[in-house]
């Protein structure tokens, strides 16, 4: 399939042999040498394509990135701007650490929205820390400090060259196949000295690594930074990295979630690396070095214990403005009935079983609890797992789970009996889901790839790439799977692809579908929630959230949703209204799931402080 460039397009997949798209007219190459393949990314800034190169030989891999043209820009400013940048990245491509720009084009008209200011790169390959980080783990101290030690080298270039990449994320740092780091997605690059300040209120970057001062629409190399500690935070902890954050005490917590501690002056660091303000982090990659290597007389790290809360904003979605959620003083007649506790590790994942009167909860401990809910406390603990157990679900009888042990196990609940293991998975299982009223389970690991299991006969029927997922679900009776990757949503037939929704610009950290298949929502880390109409393949509604929400469930009933976000908070929205019906606090860490009985009557939400809630609607 060719994919078309132009950004208008309704429908830009095309057969390999037009030379033309079939559903805009656009011409499909550019130089009739660059074809596109598929959309990796889209943002506020422009968007980003994998393309193939046909004046190699054999055709080679590529990505086109298209820079947006906004009403708001004056012309000859932007072209200025563009061609200052291009200029300086073509001189940090003679360095086999940064990719090659092959061509440039630019279009006469700016006002011809069909064609965007486009740069083709080359691809370096290899493979992104974010996939090394899958298969590795956790980074120790002295590897985090060799991983500084060569990726700090390659931003202190790009000082020099006056060049702040501004989107620093584990998937664009990418080890090669030669035993070397490289730097690549410029996108979001800019040219510090000369090109003018994006407009405040703008996002440039990957949400969570975003340093606070992009966010107001400034940068500075100590914004790549902030970024690259952010990582490191990570990569130390193997925890998302807004699971560091204490909204509450308004400071970083990572070192609490350390297996082994880290140095005081490695800290200390690391601290100052993520500080909020510009001037209390080291002023370049330089300075860093310095203090790796043992010498930071020139730049004294501060000794901080906490970095305060970044600033919030909005975002806007085309013409679709966000709306942002109002905290509801009173709780109505939703409240909190019962706390169950037992867990020593944070809530990963909850199930309700089919009549409503059981719930599982998987948890870090290691451990699947199941719950009387009518009588309100334990009633089983299967025990087995040695990961985290990341996801369960009731299939008939059965209980599924699924660990970072890279396995699934089949139970029987009822009597606390392990069965049969599906055992055929190259890295720790991240989510699950079935298929087919239950006869298939589609299983999604670390790897980024899908497998598919005939739960009748345990028999591995397929397996398939997915497109850097990183979450799954489905509505368990078609036989259409939903993942979500970085900012996409992908719908699923077996491994025909069959839609892609695009329009987050930050992480998708949940999506769910309607029972009857008819619409969705999903939530990012940059505090945005999306209903999306399924038939249609569009976005309906963007609504924007305090606090970024990572859990979501729709009730069986299809009238309401409910969101948990990261402070801790339950909010529960009734379809086609713009505001929560009801904002419930209770929890004291992040909701990490949500689950709601099949009555719709009682919502479960599991968190962060290892507690489970039950609520329901009625008197308190």
């Amino acid at each position: 399939m060719v994919y078309c460039l132009n950004p208008q397009c309704p429908k830009p997949f095309n057969p390999e042999t037009t030379k033309f798209c079939v559903h805009c007219g656009s011409k499909l190459s550019l130089g009739d040498r660059y074809e596109g393949v598929k959309l990796i990314q889209q943002g506020l800034k422009g968007r980003t394509i994998l393309g193939i190169d046909k004046g190699t030989n054999p055709v080679s891999y590529c990505i086109i990135k298209q820079a947006t043209v906004t009403d708001s820009v004056i012309p000859h400013e932007f072209l200025a701007a563009f061609r200052l940048n291009v200029q300086q990245l073509a001189r940090l491509g003679d360095r086999r650490e940064f990719p090659t720009i092959l061509e440039t084009f630019i279009p006469s008209n700016l006002a011809d929205l069909s064609m965007l200011p486009t740069v083709v790169f080359e691809k370096i390959e290899g493979e992104s820390l974010l996939q090394k980080f899958n298969y590795s783990g956790r980074f120790s101290e002295v590897q985090a400090k060799e991983f500084l030690l060569e990726i700090l080298p390659l931003l202190q270039i790009m000082s020099d060259y006056q060049i702040v990449h501004r989107d620093l994320s584990p998937a664009n740092l990418i080890f090669t196949p030669d035993k070397y780091w490289a730097i690549v997605d410029f996108s979001a690059a800019k040219v510090t000295s000369k090109m003018a300040n994006v407009k405040e209120g703008t996002l440039v970057g990957s949400g969570i690594y975003t340093a606070p001062e992009q966010l107001r629409g400034k940068s500075y190399p100590a914004s790549d930074l902030y970024s690259l500690g952010i990582i490191c935070l990570e990569l130390l902890t193997m925890m998302h990295p807004f699971e560091l954050y204490s909204s509450l005490e308004g400071e970083w917590v990572w070192q609490d979630y350390l297996k082994t501690p880290v140095s005081p002056d490695f800290a200390a660091l690391l601290n100052q690396m993520v500080a909020e303000t510009v001037g209390d982090r080291p002023r370049n990659a330089k300075a860093v070095l310095k203090v790796l290597k043992g010498d930071s007389t020139s730049q004294p790290v501060a000794s901080r214990k906490s970095v305060k809360s970044m600033p919030r904003i909005d975002i806007s979605f085309g013409s679709i403005a966000p709306i942002r959620a109002k905290s509801t003083a009173s709780s109505g007649k939703w409240h909190c009935f019962k706390t169950l506790r037992g867990h020593s590790g944070y809530i990963s994942n909850l199930s309700f079983e089919k009549t409503g009167k059981f719930l599982a909860s998987t948890s870090a401990d290691q451990t699947i609890r199941i719950w009387n809910v009518e009588y309100r406390f334990e009633i089983r603990c299967l025990r087995g797992h040695k990961g985290i157990v990341s996801a369960a679900l009731f299939v008939g009888a059965k209980l599924i789970s699924g660990s970072w042990d890279y396995t699934i196990r089949l139970w029987d609940w009822r009597n606390g009996t392990e069965g049969d293991r599906l055992e055929q998975h190259s890295s720790w299982i991240q989510d699950l889901a079935t298929i087919e009223d239950g006869h298939k389970l589609a299983v999604l690991s670390a790897d980024k790839k899908l497998t598919l299991w005939d739960l009748n006969t345990h028999k591995n029927l397929k397996n398939w790439d997915a497109n850097d997922s990183n979450l799954l679900h489905s509505d368990a009776k078609s036989p259409v799977l939903i993942s979500a990757n970085q900012n996409d949503i992908l719908l699923w037939q077996q491994e025909k692809l069959l839609c892609q929704f695009s329009g987050h610009f930050g992480q998708i950290e949940a999506v769910k579908i309607s029972p009857n298949g008819k619409f969705m929502v999903s939530a990012a880390n940059d505090n945005t929630l999306m209903l999306w109409s399924v038939l249609e393949q569009k976005c309906d509604k963007v609504f924007q959230t305090k606090d970024p929400v990572k859990a979501l469930a729709i009730f069986p009933d299809k009238r309401f949703f409910a969101a948990g976000d990261n402070a801790g908070t339950l909010h529960i929205w009734q379809l086609g209204q713009e505001n929560p019906l009801v904002s419930l606090p209770g929890h004291e860490g992040a909701i990490q799931a949500i689950a709601v009985s099949p009555d719709s009557k009682i919502i479960a939400t599991g968190s962060q402080d290892k507690t489970i809630k039950l609520w329901r609607f009625g008197i308190q």
